[in-house]
């Protein structure tokens, strides 16, 4: 399933030197079962805007860099459903 839950998330506000902070690592419980880990996009990185058992869904976009011909990585990642 593209459609799940979030389990638990965490506010990341340091990190690798090149990568934008802060940002949200969740685990996320998917319909039909299954757990993944992934960043959570499209939300405010505030505990406030953020609730646990929210519903989201897997979304494949651009993950930001390129292979040696030019071509984009694609990357999941959860937004809110």
């Amino acid at each position: 399933s593209n459609d799940g839950h979030l389990y638990v998330y965490s506010i990341v506000h340091r990190s690798f030197p090149g990568v934008p902070v802060p940002f949200v690592s969740a685990i996320v419980d998917l319909d039909g079962g299954g757990t993944l880990k992934g960043n959570l996009l499209d939300v405010n990185p505030v505990p406030d805007a953020i609730k646990f058992d929210m519903p989201v869904k897997v979304e494949f976009r651009d993950a930001g860099r390129k292979d040696k011909e030019g071509n984009s990585y694609l990357a999941y990642f959860f937004v809110p459903a």
